[in-house]
Formats: C-alpha cells, sequence, structure tokens
C-alpha cells in the first residue's frame, strides 16, 4: 500500500474520531481547539491541511474515487496556503465562533467531520473490478 493511501487513511480515522468526539462531548473539543488559538496552533492547522491535501492528492489514482480525492486534497492545499494569510486575530476569531455556537449546531458540524473522514475513508478502498 503507498505511503500516501496510509496517510490519508490514518488523517481519515483521525478526522472521523475527532468529530465523533465532537458529538459526544462539544464542550471537549472546544476547550481543545481554544489551545490552539496561538501562531503555533495556526501553522499547525495549516500543516495538517498541507499533509492531507498531499496524501490525497497522491493516494487518488490507487483509489475508488480519483476526481473526488483529488478535488479534496487541492481544497485542502488551498486552505493549508490561506490560513497563514488570515493571521492569528481571524483564527483565533473562527475559533471563538465555534465556541460560541449552541451544543446541537456544535454536534452537527461535527457529524459533517464524521461524513468527511468517512467519504474519505471509502474513497480510499480499492476500485472495485
Amino acid at each position: 500500500m503507498p505511503l500516501a493511501v496510509e496517510i490519508s487513511g490514518l488523517l481519515g480515522v483521525f478526522i472521523v474520531l475527532m468529530g465523533a468526539w465532537g458529538v459526544l462531548a462539544p464542550s471537549r473539543i472546544t476547550d481543545l481547539a481554544n489551545r490552539f488559538g496561538s501562531k503555533g496552533g495556526l501553522w499547525f492547522a495549516a500543516g495538517i491541511r498541507l499533509v492531507l491535501g498531499f496524501a490525497l492528492w497522491f493516494a487518488a489514482p490507487q483509489s475508488r474515487a480519483p476526481l473526488l480525492l483529488q478535488v479534496l486534497g487541492v481544497a485542502a492545499i488551498i486552505a493549508a496556503v490561506v490560513i497563514p494569510f488570515m493571521g492569528v486575530d481571524r483564527f483565533k476569531a473562527m475559533i471563538g465562533w465555534w465556541a460560541k455556537l449552541s451544543t446541537t449546531s456544535q454536534r452537527a458540524w461535527s457529524l459533517v467531520a464524521v461524513a468527511f473522514g468517512a467519504v474519505v475513508l471509502w474513497a480510499l478502498l480499492p476500485a472495485a473490478t
């Protein structure tokens, strides 16, 4: 199995688990997100998206949904490039926006993360022959 597929799979599992955690304990995810409201957190967020983007791009040819993974990979790379230009204040504002959401809204967005991670994992399965 190529390294890009393995990295994409690990990140997909991570996304599903973080989303599930957000569904079950939204206040805990908010506490965790607040810890990343710094310059280091901003660069970490950009780095994770960059790794995910390139991993999805390079995993795409071996997947069952290559176009989907390429589109998601490009979107993640664009997000990784844009995040540092936002600046720490806007980054903190985004985290603050999340923290102010109702518990129901936080759970709904967390379900979106679970679905996103599940789609990535499904797409990484080998193409049906």
